[in-house]
């Protein structure tokens, strides 16, 4: 339950300190006192979105603190699936520094606006003046039935397979979607690939083919050169091999006389000995490079060929044609794979579509079985609160598509009069009946959701008498399930609180300031008695606030 509200710099508020206690709290005060500055103050320490125009000062720093006690309400898990830090003392903290920048930590620890509105859904609900429109809200009506039927377990576990459901079928849709563009291309792709298949790219030395064109097509002159070296290699008395010989024994013969001779003798045996083996590789070159006319062609022409899909596809050597033939031979395999996928999961979607379709059924049937008996109870309401002859009926249709909900839809229908049809209740519902249809729904609910507190800002507008009399016992009774809080100006409701606190204004020279005032016995006797008669407090005025205190 919320046991301190600490504001500083917020509104109207320049530093206001307020201690809470469990049961019921009402809290009072003019129009323009600062109940909404209060609430609003809860709100933004709960999540709501910063705003610097809230600051009273703008040059310092705004904080509002919330400290609850949470040991009766196992909340430890919700806090470690938001990766909170748990607390049975638990403070929230928000902060906005006059540059406009906004903090907000969970027990000390910094936390994200969303963490705290989850945070929120768990420990305040806070019913805003004129807030009916959760009546006309879907989720609200089947989270209301849900919750009255004890199925937010089953409803959970199908909200789980139905997104799955949904994501499987996402990807189901993508994969389709990239079948059919491969479909379209697969074709091209089979025949560049064909293409490429049959150069023999790993068989082919695209440097040792172009040298063999080379070779091929100088091979006559080639051959004419060679012929000529080897003349001049091997020609008798002429050639250079004899001549060498000569020049060798020439040099031998004077040999004896210095070891220079002999080294330059031993060197001219060196020059034989490769010249030699010059003339020896120009007789197999000149073997080598006899290419028939067919074989030219053929170089030719797989060069040409080899050329023409270098250029077709933007590439410059044979590995990179290589790359290219393994990328598309995968891309059409991905393709084959691809489709075993498809049929899979077209398997597996219908199975899932099958389990939730039984599932969405049994909900249907259970939701279904429970709104008598809940139209039943809020019908005792209405009669408590003067709505004698009203009716209240919600509607569930199967929808022809699953959906969130459990593949229904619902809405709620109402007749405040006996003879009139019943219609959609935001087209027929006055605004003082809808607080009481919604009270009487918060009422019901109260019995089966143990929030730790509930708030609820004038929901006795438009309401006085008799009937403002038992919505405040209806609203004493919720309290005793937990902490409840209401902002009222009708003295009934102020006559039930547990406990009354005041909010008021007080301006001193140029400034106004809202405090907020815990009322003794006394004090709230003059309270509601101001309520009743006004600022003039009467001896009869006084007398109906004692008589409506006990």
């Amino acid at each position: 339950m919320l046991k301190s509200l600490i504001i500083k710099n917020y509104a109207l508020i320049e530093d206001l300190q307020a201690s809470f206690d469990a049961g019921f709290t009402v809290i009072t005060g003019e129009t323009g006192a600062g109940k909404s500055i209060l609430l609003g103050a809860l709100d933004f320490v709960l999540g709501r979105r910063a705003d610097t125009k809230v600051m009273r000062n703008p040059d310092e720093k705004c904080i509002v603190e919330a400290h609850f006690d949470l040991s009766a309400y196992g909340l430890k898990s919700i806090f470690d699936q938001l990766d909170l830090d748990y607390d049975a003392a638990t403070i929230l903290r928000r902060e906005i520094w006059p540059s406009g920048k906004s903090r907000a930590f969970v027990n000390d620890s910094p936390a994200s606006l969303n963490q705290i509105q989850e945070l929120k859904k768990n420990l305040v609900e806070i019913h805003h003046q004129g807030d009916t429109h959760d009546l006309e809200n879907e989720s609200f009506q089947l989270n209301f039935i849900d919750t009255i039927a004890g199925l937010q377990g089953t409803i959970k576990k199908y909200s789980s397979d139905y997104l799955r459901w949904q994501k499987t079928k996402a990807r189901y849709e993508d994969l389709v979607l990239r079948q059919q563009k491969a479909l379209q291309e697969q074709d091209y792709q089979k025949f560049v690939l064909e293409e490429l298949n049959a150069l023999n790219l790993d068989k082919l030395n695209q440097n040792e083919l172009e040298q063999s064109l080379n070779l091929a097509q100088n091979q006559e002159q080639i051959q004419n050169v060679i012929q000529e070296v080897s003349t001049l290699i091997d020609q008798e008395e002429f050639g250079l091999l004899d001549r060498l010989f000569t020049m060798r024994q020439r040099i031998n013969s004077i040999s004896g006389v210095s070891d220079e001779f002999l080294q330059l003798s031993q060197r001219i045996d060196s020059l034989r000995i490769e010249l030699e083996d010059i003339r020896s590789t120009l007789e197999s070159q000149l073997g080598s490079i006899e290419y028939e006319p067919e074989e030219l062609l053929g170089i030719e022409q797989r060069l040409d060929e080899l050329y023409r899909i270098q250029r077709k596809h933007g590439l410059q050597s044979v590995e990179e044609l290589i790359e290219f033939r393994d990328e598309l031979s995968k891309g059409l395999q991905d393709s084959s794979d691809l489709e075993e996928t498809i049929q899979q999961l077209e398997i597996d979607l219908s199975a899932m579509e099958d389990d939730l379709e039984k599932q969405a059924e049994q909900l249907f049937q259970s939701r279904s079985g429970v709104i008598p008996e809940l139209e039943s109870r809020l019908g005792q309401f209405f009669k408590d609160l003067a709505l004698p002859e009203a009716r209240i009926k919600f509607k569930l249709e199967r929808t022809s598509r699953l959906n969130l909900n459990g593949g229904v839809q619902s809405s709620i229908w109402f007749s405040a009069n006996r003879g009139i049809d019943l219609r959609p209740i935001e087209k027929v519902a006055s605004g003082g009946e809808m607080s009481r249809v919604t009270l009487s729904v918060k009422a019901v609910l109260a019995e089966y959701e143990h929030l730790p507190t509930l708030i609820f800002d004038e929901i006795d507008t438009g309401i006085s008498g008799e009937t403002a009399l038992k919505m405040a016992e209806i609203l004493s009774q919720m309290s005793g399930r937990g902490q409840l809080f209401c902002l009222t100006h009708l003295p009934q409701t102020a006559a039930k609180g547990r406990f009354h606190k005041r909010i008021f204004k007080d301006s001193t020279g140029e400034k106004t300031r809202t405090y907020i005032q815990d009322l003794e016995p006394q004090q709230r006797i003059l309270e509601i008695a101001q309520m009743i008669g006004g600022h003039e407090l009467t001896d009869s005025a006084k007398a109906h606030a004692r008589q409506l205190l006990n």
